[in-house]
């Protein structure tokens, strides 16, 4: 073989290798960031304003939803199982036929919604005038979807209802949506099984560190787990690199220190979790 032909041999070769290397990290980069596009969200916002009764100055129930869906055939029982996930309070779907069409679920939850309001409110408020705002209610929901680790697509929904207590209730729910699997993944997915207490103690390791105490008496002391036995949330995200755990307003503490979020990263929880990352 001539050495021209060796040369263009040579040159053929690691031409071809160059090529197969970047279609194989444009595969890993496909497989490993690709899951929101794969998801194809989109949204279905809705705003709602319903009267109590005909007074001029009657109280109103105001419904803001902005609720999150995937257009994926392939997830279409993602988007019930969202439904009745409790991201919308109360569950009007788990009973009765499955719901296929995303709108009309939608419209369908608003009108069960204000027909209660009407139905629970309206005697009440007809003798009690004098305090019309108590009669008042505002429910927002809002979603939204980010980047988990591999595979998953972490959703969130923040809701918001507001009465006339003397605070609103604030709620975060997460959803953690295997995107391959096409499933949503709960805690018994995840952690191996007797892991609780390993995992709790995480937690309290955690929150020690964070509020600067030594040990679980000391986080009771500010009222945290105060007569409650600490434990791992079901309500949690699966982030790039650790576990968030959530525990809203009154959870585990009094009110006033409102919303707990717990981030242990993977390296210290892989060995109680089924999948490690």
């Amino acid at each position: 073989m001539t050495k021209s032909k060796t040369e263009c041999l040579l040159m053929t070769f690691i031409t071809l290798a160059h090529l197969l290397s970047l279609s194989s990290c444009d595969s890993k980069s496909r497989a490993d960031g690709n899951e929101l596009a794969l998801f194809r969200a989109y949204s279905i916002k809705k705003d709602t304003i319903v009267r109590l009764t005909h007074d001029s100055l009657s109280p109103t129930c105001k419904l803001h939803l902005d609720i999150i869906f995937s257009q994926s055939d392939s997830l279409k029982n993602i988007n019930y199982e969202l439904l009745t996930s409790g991201i919308l309070t109360p569950d009007y779907f788990s009973i009765g036929d499955g719901i296929t069409n995303m709108k009309e679920a939608i419209d369908s939850f608003i009108c069960k919604y204000t027909d209660e309001y009407k139905r629970d409110y309206a005697s009440l408020y007809n003798v009690d005038k004098e305090n019309a705002k108590s009669y008042d209610i505002v429910y927002s929901v809002k979603t939204s979807v980010k980047h988990g680790k591999k595979g998953i697509v972490v959703y969130m929904a923040e809701a918001d209802y507001g009465s006339g207590a003397l605070h609103n209730t604030n709620i975060m729910i997460a959803k953690n949506i295997d995107i391959y699997n096409k499933k949503i993944l709960n805690l018994e997915d995840l952690i191996v099984e007797g892991s609780n207490q390993f995992i709790s103690e995480l937690i309290i390791e955690e929150l020690c560190d964070n509020r600067n105490v030594d040990n679980l008496e000391q986080l009771q002391e500010q009222s945290i787990f105060k007569g409650i036995t600490p434990y791992p949330s079901s309500n949690f995200m699966l982030e790039e690199d650790g576990i968030v755990f959530i525990y809203n307003a009154d959870e585990i503490a009094t009110h006033d220190i409102g919303r707990i979020l717990v981030r242990i990263d993977y390296s210290d929880i892989n060995k109680y979790l089924k999948i490690r990352s």
